[in-house]
């Protein structure tokens, strides 16, 4: 039965091949002739043609929800919607054609939409009329000065110096009002971390409102994207202060002294310049004494006085607090017991004392030194070169310090005895008084 049945199949078969062979093609002529026409959906950008005709009435325009695609139906012969992709299709929004919509608030405009790659005879799109939907706004158009800042900190022993824009720094900007009328400040901002030598850096300005929120300004079209900054990085040194006084106070008081914070500052610089500045000198006449009867308390810029070349690392040590202190001039008569005076250069075999047990010192100087100032603290000795026996007033030096103290001439009663005299005249009273007993 299987021979049977192989040997009916292997017979003729050429032909059978033949025939099949021609029922294939046969086939594929059938397939070919019969071509339908068939639809296909495509989703493709829209493109906005035409945006100056918004912004030369002075409007800004912003697709709704971001939405800015159109899906549409093109039909065609199967055969040519096979080579067909998104790419054949463009779709344009006319914004000269702009529609507003009653009711919505908001404008639409109307899309066309063509094949770049067959003509509208071969490929027939859908005639449903598509829209692009937009919100119209006020065009803003502001200009702000770009602001140079840094961020982070020098290196030790290192100040920052100039911060320059090297480039134009006048920014023009426009954009919807709603987010043009927000800016308040441009800035662009150069790392400084760490540098010990000037720096310079291409850096995006970056715009805040008045509340240095950052903005967002993707909406938004600039002349310049970038600038270019130079940040100056100098030396410093720590310098005193000097202050000077002009003229003299009023009679009967007298200068105390100067106070006055900071006593230092640090200044910043060139390397040469700043080895050439020892101190900060504030000329006389910025305090004026003359006739002065109570302290003078004054604040001083010193920016001025600071030598060329140089500027402060701290902006907050420009203002100097001086104080400049006034006091009466007062007298006080010191009892001083007669010990505090040491006896110098006795003649020699002689003896001397000082006659009275204290000894009035009368001394002037500023009221609040002489209250610090009691009897025990003077001390004088008394030069007695050149005297003889008996009883003299020599002048005493007064041990105070001279620059806060006058000391009026004291003169103390000294007795000199010499010391054989005072031998013989004790025997002979002795003696007078051994005969007085005998009688």
């Amino acid at each position: 039965m299987l021979k049977n049945l192989a040997k009916k199949l292997t017979n003729n078969l050429g032909l059978k091949v033949l025939a099949l062979l021609f029922a294939i093609a046969l086939w594929i002529v059938v397939v070919n002739i019969d071509d339908p026409v068939k639809p296909a959906q495509y989703t493709i950008s829209v493109t906005q043609d035409n945006m100056d005709y918004l912004t030369s009435n002075g409007k800004y325009s912003e697709t709704l929800g971001g939405k800015n695609t159109v899906t549409f139906t093109a039909s065609a012969k199967r055969s040519i919607l096979e080579k067909l992709s998104n790419t054949d299709f463009t779709a344009v929004a006319d914004m000269e054609k702009i529609e507003y919509v009653e009711g919505d608030g908001i404008c639409r405009v109307p899309i066309t939409i063509t094949c770049s790659k067959y003509n509208s005879n071969t490929v027939t799109i859908s005639s449903k009329q598509q829209y692009l939907d937009v919100t119209v706004e006020d065009l803003g158009n502001v200009q702000k000065k770009i602001t140079a800042n840094t961020e982070g900190t020098v290196m030790n022993g290192c100040a920052l110096g100039d911060v320059s824009i090297v480039t134009s720094n006048l920014l023009k900007i426009s954009g919807p009002s709603s987010v043009t009328s927000q800016i308040s400040t441009v800035v662009a901002t150069i790392n400084v971390d760490g540098m010990s030598s000037d720096v310079t850096d291409t850096v995006v300005p970056v715009l805040y409102d008045a509340d240095g929120n950052e903005i967002d300004a993707s909406k938004l079209k600039m002349n310049i994207n970038t600038v270019t900054i130079t940040a100056q990085i100098l030396n410093t040194k720590d310098v005193d202060l000097s202050f000077q006084t002009k003229g003299n106070v009023a009679s009967g008081y007298t200068l105390k002294g100067i106070t006055y914070s900071p006593k230092k500052v640090r200044i910043k610089g060139e390397t040469d310049v700043l080895n050439k500045v020892t101190k900060i000198t504030i000329p006389d006449e910025v305090l004026d004494m003359s006739g002065a009867t109570e302290d003078v308390e004054t604040t001083v810029d010193i920016t001025s006085y600071l030598p060329d070349g140089t500027s402060l690392v701290l902006a907050a040590d420009a203002k100097v607090e001086v104080k400049v202190k006034v006091e009466p001039i007062t007298t006080k008569t010191f009892e001083v017991d007669a010990s505090a005076f040491t006896l110098e250069n006795i003649p020699d075999e002689a003896k001397a004392k000082i006659t009275e047990e204290t000894i009035e010192v009368e001394i002037t100087g500023a009221e609040s030194d002489i209250k610090k100032l009691s009897a025990d603290d003077i001390t004088g000795t008394v030069n007695l070169q050149g005297y003889g026996n008996g009883e003299h007033k020599v002048a005493a030096d007064i041990d105070v310090d001279n620059e806060l103290y006058q000391v009026k001439t004291v003169r103390i009663p000294v007795d000199i005895t010499a010391e054989n005299t005072e031998t013989e005249t004790k025997a002979t009273e002795s003696s007078k008084k051994n005969a007085s007993k005998t009688e």
